[in-house]
């Protein structure tokens, strides 16, 4: 009831986390629409056909139109200039005899150029060069096919041969052999792909349950230090049932912390998915978080100690646990990490539940909890100075 009663405790446990989760969802938004349309230059000096097929799905093309903000250019000096400058990302420069040498059955090229301070959106770039570098290739080897088929007949009529080979690279382009191999995107992770309000909500919501854990220990130090909990042992419990009833306060508390950040985030249009499975992964990250307080009060001596301890280890376990940032940011080497703290194995379940995962598929991440809840109580409970 003290906390209950403490404003400034609400305030850290409630209103903090729902600015952040505010904050930090609008300021970061989906990612892709974050990092906004990579600027490119197309130069296109054909003055065949083959080179509108390469260059005008950078102006048509649904995906290719939501990355590039492709502007058209003449001159390849000035957009090779831009890209210098930065004011570009890159720029495709398709050459003036590109179709006329398709045509004929001899190779051709397209120059691409690239900004080496923007690296990412030069990658992106270069990648979808190389891919109509391929499907134009089709057309490529159509030419070269014919030509070597048509000068076996021994027809002395020039015209004829860049005729039949013409037509081999006009039907290549009609019936889409150009595009007869796709590229089909498919996401690796279960069900449905979360915006960054349902991410930090996760994120947010989890850390704050962790904060709830250093209040308790607040309270636990506070009270050895006022001879509360010296007194209690003149009383008919024991200890173990004195820290129970202690513990189940704190326990009380971050679930109802917990019903609360869900029903505002729910009211922002977050989906937390199966409530069965959203309740276990919460009762178990509150109950871990209890576990904790116990920890941190044995650990420290002084109620700035539990200031000086909490912190730091609830802000290490977030950090590595992904409640700032999604782990698959990670570096490889610092992913496994994140099965170290509450954080990763809570943060795991609740995104697991918000894209569609049940109960059971998240009850690996409830036993882990719970496993560490256990250890910490233990831990605590046997360290924890009384007087």
């Amino acid at each position: 009831m003290v906390t209950v009663r403490d404003k400034g405790t609400i305030g850290i446990l409630i209103a903090m986390p729902m600015i952040l989760i505010v904050i930090l969802s609008s300021a970061l938004g989906n990612l892709q629409s974050n990092l906004g349309k990579t600027p490119v230059a197309i130069i296109n000096l054909d003055e065949g056909k083959v080179g509108a097929q390469v260059t005008d799905g950078f102006f048509t093309d649904a995906q290719l139109t939501e990355l590039f903000l492709a502007q058209r250019m003449t001159s390849t000096e000035e957009a090779r200039a831009l890209v210098a400058k930065g004011d570009l990302a890159g720029a495709l420069v398709v050459p003036s005899d590109f179709s006329r040498r398709l045509n004929t059955g001899r190779a051709s090229k397209l120059t691409l150029y690239s900004d080496p301070g923007r690296q990412i959106a030069g990658a992106v770039f270069k990648g979808v060069a190389e891919t109509l570098s391929t499907r134009v290739s089709a057309a490529s080897i159509a030419a070269r096919t014919s030509a070597y088929y048509v000068s076996s007949l021994r027809v002395g009529d020039p015209g004829f041969v860049y005729g039949v080979i013409g037509k081999a690279v006009q039907s290549a382009s009609d019936t889409e052999a150009l595009s007869a191999v796709r590229l089909v995107e498919s996401t690796a992770t279960r069900g449905k792909e979360l915006s960054m309000l349902s991410y930090y909500s996760g994120g947010m919501s989890v850390m704050f349950l962790m904060f709830g854990a250093m209040f308790g220990a607040f309270s636990l130090v506070r009270e050895r230090d006022t001879w509360t909990l010296p007194r209690m042992l003149m009383t008919p419990g024991t200890k173990w049932e004195i820290l129970g009833g202690k513990m189940f306060g704190v326990l009380l508390i971050g679930m109802l912390q917990f019903l609360v950040l869900y029903g505002f985030t729910t009211a922002l249009g977050v989906d937390w998915g199966d409530l069965v499975a959203v309740g276990l992964i919460g009762f178990s990250t509150v109950a871990a978080a209890t576990g904790l307080a116990i920890f941190i009060a044995a650990v420290a001596k002084t109620v700035r100690a539990v200031s000086g301890v909490a912190q730091t280890l609830i802000q290490f376990m977030a950090a590595i646990g992904g409640s700032f940032f999604p782990v698959a940011q990670f570096p490889a080497w610092l992913q496994p990490l994140h099965y170290a703290s509450v954080n990763g194995w809570a943060l795991d379940g609740i995104l697991a539940t918000m894209r569609g995962a049940n109960a059971v598929e998240v009850l690996p991440n409830v036993a882990a909890l719970l496993l560490i809840a256990a250890v910490f109580f233990t831990i605590g409970a046997w360290r924890l100075r009384w007087e």
